[in-house]
């Protein structure tokens, strides 16, 4: 009976360190989003009071409301988002392609220094970004490239293009050669059976790749805010950190237009979340 109540008090203790850590998670992921909502239907007059009440009193939804009528706050974050949306685009459309060429050529041509390539790749994943930004500046300054949405995107895809590039990679050397060389017998060649064999059973991994490269895309801060300074390319990540007056800083819409801006994201995690965990455990993988 011993060994029996032994294991019992173990499962319950796991059931309750299970648990603990699973409340700590929601606190601190779910918390912040539950204080910026408060911060958002909260009065602007009851948001310095001296009071220890967690809710307003007189909650109120005019922060939004003025997201959504026309006005200068609300055309400029509207603008953001579009940005916002055409920097992602131009990210997935650029990206994308690179991703996949470069993934197929390391996981299944031979060549010299493709190890090599390999390892720099998982190497560059650890530079940060502020190690490369001001040269980035310096260098978009002289050639008259801030400001413009395609350069940035273009940057985007440099920083996403090795973490894509890595899995994706790993993905496809888990795809049987037999498969290819079946096409082979078929009298495909190796364009052919890249496009009707290789793509068609890659589809979640790639489908996880775009999300992540929207999803980085929409997220980035860093990267905007030195090389997108005018307020025509400034992405919804920077604009809603703007929403400050000549004295203070107007934090009640500043929270409404961050959980604006975390919807579309939101969405797309929500209903895609299969496809991603699906692709990144395949791409998972040891190379």
């Amino acid at each position: 009976m011993k060994p029996q109540k032994n294991n019992t008090a173990s499962k319950e203790h796991a059931s309750l360190l299970y648990w603990t850590a699973a409340i700590f998670f929601l606190i601190f992921t779910l918390g912040p989003l539950v204080w910026a909502f408060i911060v958002s239907i909260t009065p602007e007059h009851e948001m310095f009071k001296n009071t220890v009440r967690f809710l307003p009193e007189t909650p109120t939804f005019d922060n939004f409301i003025r997201l959504f009528t026309v006005n200068r706050q609300s055309k400029l974050f509207w603008k953001s988002v579009v940005n916002s949306l055409s920097a992602a685009a131009l990210t997935l459309v650029i990206g994308m392609p690179c991703a996949i060429c470069c993934a197929y050529a390391l996981s299944r041509l031979r060549f010299p220094g493709r190890r090599a390539i390999r390892a720099t790749l998982f190497i560059t994943m650890a530079i940060p970004v502020f190690s490369t930004i001001i040269p980035l500046y310096k260098m978009f300054s002289d050639y008259r490239l801030l400001d413009n949405l395609f350069w940035l995107s273009l940057v985007y895809v440099t920083s996403f293009l090795p973490l894509i590039t890595w899995f994706t990679a790993n993905w496809f050397h888990t795809i049987p050669r037999e498969l290819e060389e079946a096409a082979y017998l078929d009298g495909c060649g190796r364009l052919q059976t890249f496009f009707k064999v290789i793509l068609p059973i890659s589809g979640p991994i790639l489908f996880s790749a775009a999300l992540m490269i929207v999803l980085m895309s929409w997220n980035q801060f860093q990267i905007p805010l030195i090389l997108a300074s005018s307020r025509a390319t400034k992405p919804v990540s920077i604009i809603t950190s703007e929403f400050v007056v000549k004295d203070s800083v107007q934090y009640g819409l500043t929270t409404a237009a961050g959980l604006t801006a975390l919807f579309p994201p939101a969405v797309l995690a929500l209903f895609f979340h299969k496809f991603l965990i699906r692709g990144l455990t395949g791409g998972a993988v040891k190379g």
